[in-house]
């Protein structure tokens, strides 16, 4: 199985589980799509990626609760190379191997696997690291993602993957908080507080912002401080995955929440 590519110049094989992409020779930059139905073995599956036969990245399809068994359903997807040697991969889960729920319709459970670069580009994940999830490529501006997609990362750090579920700060006009370790979100209503700052505001002031976060409650973990700049992090080493701390600027456009998989944020009007 690992020697797949040794008399084959497909750009991707798929076996089992696992997605096999030949980056060698003329196949580098080679643009390819192709449209895979995975059959899920274990009750939590991984979809492994190997370049050149070397394991480059282990997703784990971490199961809501509403469905906690995923062994004998499938995964209708999608695996895009581009030209620039990016990977994308999604798709939705269902019961059939013919047929999948639409994202408006009861029942739609999607995935989307945190973008990547082959080793020939391997500079451009190295740019990524601590950025947004625009920039990541698991949000696209103009293109409302379904709260019912979540998004499978993996850490910059400790190279584990963990899913995170999102919504709209936006359009529910709050703001969001996240904890210290990122177990808790907070979401605050604009007019609950005197100087929130909203969505894609193009300055923060930090003596108003202060002022503001001074005002929020204290998380359940007393040990936490819920912060406007706290960075969203890694579940299993705490290293920042989007990290505010670092990178200030992409904060106020950043408007999707996000929790860990089957965490509900905090409301403020709970905690008043």
């Amino acid at each position: 199985m690992f020697e797949l590519f040794t008399k084959s110049d497909n750009r991707i094989e798929i076996k089992g589980e696992n997605i096999f992409i030949n980056n060698r020779n003329r196949n580098i930059g080679k643009e390819i799509e192709i449209d895979p139905v995975f059959e899920f073995l274990q009750t939590i599956p991984e979809i492994k990626v190997f370049e050149n036969n070397k394991l480059i990245r282990n997703f784990k399809i971490e199961t809501l609760n509403s469905n906690p068994n995923l062994k004998g359903q499938f995964l209708h997807s999608s695996v895009r190379i581009l030209s620039n040697s990016a990977v994308m991969i999604d798709g939705v889960i269902s019961k059939s191997d013919k047929t999948f729920p639409k994202w408006d319709e009861d029942g739609y459970e999607g995935i989307r696997l945190l973008p990547f670069y082959l080793s020939n580009a391997e500079n451009n994940n190295l740019q990524l690291i601590g950025k947004g999830l625009f920039e990541r490529g698991l949000h696209f501006r103009g293109t409302i993602t379904p709260i019912s997609l979540r998004n499978i990362c993996i850490c910059d750090k400790c190279r584990q993957s963990f899913t995170i579920q999102h919504f709209h700060a936006g359009f529910s006009e709050v703001q969001y908080f996240y904890s210290s370790d990122s177990t808790e979100t907070l979401i605050v209503p604009y007019l609950a507080i005197e100087g929130m700052p909203v969505q894609l505001q193009k300055q923060i002031d930090p003596v108003t912002l202060q002022t503001v976060e001074s005002n929020l409650p204290a998380s359940k973990n007393k040990a936490n401080e819920f912060k406007y700049y706290n960075s969203f992090k890694c579940p299993h080493c705490l290293t920042p995955f989007i990290d505010f701390e670092k990178n200030k600027e992409i904060r106020p456009e950043e408007y999707y929440g996000n929790t860990y998989i089957n965490v509900r944020p905090t409301r403020w009007m709970n905690v008043k």
